[in-house]
């Protein structure tokens, strides 16, 4: 899958400390160049609208960060509401896509045997995923793996993971959907899960979730669940997916 990345160097890179609260009370501490909004009074809807036009006026990198936020939600609320309390326990879990570090830590906290983060960016891996993980004093069970995309389909070719969270994953050009489908196809687990998430549309590049949508269908070999209907107030809409594997 193609993984979103920032190509900025280590020194150029603004960090602060913050705390992710979701709906549930659950929190996460994270490393990050912006603060998520949690909640749902008026004051963060109008924040929420400032950020959606940040995106469509060209402030994409700080939307993928929201995005961050919207999947990590999205996860809680199959943990707390729908009480799939196991979720993650003893699961092996894959962060792919736009990488922070945040999905990992929650699946870290709710008993997952282990995690493995990707990022292109060396830089991006230090400046965030790593200080994010070290905030919650997750050291043991995490493998940082940094790379070419090209070479990502042969690092994990003898691999699976029960648990795959890519946000952002259709954030990026719809010539490498196609990929993307492939190799979640390939390293996913026989009962395993994916959470991928993107917006209807962006102003950044061809990729959208229809699109993405519309090709899983094609292939077959997924089962699709929607995951996002708390955030349908959008004005452009950010969708949250399931997928599991579709038995035949």
């Amino acid at each position: 899958m193609v993984v979103i990345q920032a190509i900025v160097s280590s020194e150029m890179i603004a960090t602060t400390n913050n705390e992710f609260c979701m709906m549930s009370g659950n929190s996460l501490h994270y490393v990050a160049p912006v603060s998520l909004i949690t909640g749902n009074d008026d004051e963060q809807q109008m924040a929420i609208l400032a950020q959606e036009n940040r995106l469509l006026f060209g402030d994409d990198e700080f939307d993928r960060w929201v995005g961050v936020g919207e999947i990590c939600q999205a996860i809680d609320n199959i943990v707390e509401i729908e009480r799939e309390t196991g979720f993650f326990k003893g699961k092996t879990v894959l962060e792919v896509g736009f990488t922070s570090g945040l999905p990992s830590v929650y699946a870290m906290k709710h008993g997952a045997k282990s995690v493995t983060i990707y990022n292109e960016s060396n830089s991006l891996m230090d400046a965030y995923v790593k200080p994010t993980m070290r905030r919650n004093n997750l050291n043991e069970n995490v493998e940082y793996l940094i790379g070419d995309f090209e070479n990502l389909k042969t690092i994990l070719e003898n691999r699976k993971f029960d648990v795959i969270i890519a946000p952002e994953m259709v954030n990026t050009k719809l010539s490498y959907f196609e990929e993307s489908h492939d190799i979640l196809d390939q390293i996913l687990a026989d009962d395993g899960i994916i959470f991928f998430s993107g917006r209807t549309h962006y102003n950044n590049c061809d990729g959208n979730m229809p699109a993405m949508l519309d090709l899983i269908k094609s292939k077959n070999r997924f089962d699709v669940i929607d995951r996002s209907q708390l955030f349908t107030n959008q004005t452009v809409p950010r969708k949250i997916v399931q997928l599991s594997r579709k038995f035949i």
